[in-house]
């Protein structure tokens, strides 16, 4: 069963610069360090409570119904943040700019801004990207609140692809008109090298980390809402209540802790790393069952990942642009990348779970994103900064 704690606070949007990421437990780290190493040395004689290929491979137990439930949190916070500014007819500022964590797979900011009825710019087509922007115009004038959700649309990693990115920072700094800029974290970092655009526009902001205790109280607000009542989340390592507290009211497993510092408290990433954890007793597990475990969901531990193929730093150029971009298709993969010649590692990584494909463009998927940074940190790529 799900213990009683209260929904989640709504926190306004902090300073990009502000962002402190949840820290390992000390114990977890200890132990994840200690597990990889006994992995490679010699198998363990340490039984879980139920093993895994007793349970089903995958359980959607949510999915697309949980999006409103998922999103509401994440919405409200932006509200807090914008709505007082958003009807202020002579704001200290015009411009917002929101540097966004990587892999938001549900567009959030055009969510919001659809929402609330705001006009949302259109971004170009790639291939315009790369044509002769020097005398191009943008025309970012009206009435009301204009919205820029990605702003990681607006070019390309390539000599002639900033053109117009540097024609839209120009135009939005003399702009008197409340905008909302939406960027992701891996686009800023790298926009702020190559265009100063820290420079040309107000300091950013973001949402505040999840950390263990808001992490917590959000998913038990989510499966309160979705799951079948009566509905039990177990860890399959030990079969204790992953939500489980104490008679202090303090988590009795550190799974959340965990989960916080794997995720780098970022809502979406977190969200999909739970949510692939969450499996079903197989059907001939679940015959030999009682009722109340037929009701249990069990939570597996997070998944792991490996680059495939034996050139890593193919495979890590390539999630960095898309990390960058956003999405990429393969052609475009092709002009942002220094070696073209990629000979299909994308369609490796695809298969390896690191990215997803939709009509036809590539983007890092979300419970991939702890172990594609700490790739990318560990062979010295130049990281966001959040």
């Amino acid at each position: 069963m799900i213990s009683t704690t209260p929904p989640p606070e709504i926190h306004p949007l902090v300073p990009l610069e502000d962002v402190d990421v949840p820290a390992w437990p000390e114990r977890a780290a200890l132990k994840m360090a200690a597990l990889r190493i006994r992995t490679l040395l010699t198998r363990s004689d340490q039984r879980p409570f139920i093993a895994e290929d007793r349970l089903d491979d995958s359980v959607d137990v949510f999915s697309d119904m949980a999006t409103p439930a998922f999103c509401a949190p994440l919405m409200a916070e932006l509200d807090e943040t914008l709505a007082s500014w958003a009807t202020n007819p002579a704001p200290k500022q015009w411009i917002k700019p929101l540097v966004l964590p990587p892999c938001d797979e549900q567009e959030l900011l055009s969510r919001w801004a659809n929402r609330h009825q705001h006009e949302v710019l259109a971004p170009p087509t790639r291939d315009a990207l790369l044509t002769d922007t020097s005398e191009q115009q943008i025309d970012l004038s009206g009435d009301g609140v204009l919205v820029i959700p990605q702003l990681e649309a607006w070019f390309l990693r390539h000599r002639c692809g900033l053109g117009l990115i540097r024609t839209l920072l120009t135009t939005l700094a003399g702009l008197e008109r409340h905008c909302v800029v939406g960027c992701n974290s891996w686009a800023w970092a790298f926009l702020c090298k190559a265009v100063d655009a820290h420079l040309i526009l107000p300091e950013p902001l973001t949402f505040e980390p999840f950390d263990e205790p808001r992490l917590r109280r959000w998913l038990a607000d989510i499966a309160r809402q979705q799951a079948e009542e009566g509905t039990r989340f177990r860890l399959s390592r030990n079969g204790e209540n992953v939500f489980a507290l104490d008679r202090k009211g303090r988590p009795r497993q550190a799974y959340f802790e965990t989960l916080a510092a794997r995720s780098r408290g970022i809502a979406w990433v977190a969200w999909h790393l739970w949510q692939h954890s969450l499996k079903k007793a197989s059907e001939e597990v679940d015959n030999d069952c009682s009722e109340d475990d037929q009701q249990t969901l069990w939570v597996v531990a997070l998944e792991e990942f490996s680059l495939p193929g034996s050139d890593g730093a193919q495979a890590l150029l390539i999630l960095q642009a898309l990390l960058i971009h956003g999405s990429l298709s393969a052609r475009e993969l092709e002009r942002v990348l220094p070696d073209p010649g990629f000979q299909g590692m994308h369609h490796a990584l695809h298969r390896a779970g690191f990215i997803g494909e939709r009509d036809g463009r590539y983007y890092c998927r979300a419970r991939a994103y702890p172990a594609i940074r700490d790739g990318l940190a560990t062979a010295g790529f130049p990281l966001d900064g959040y």
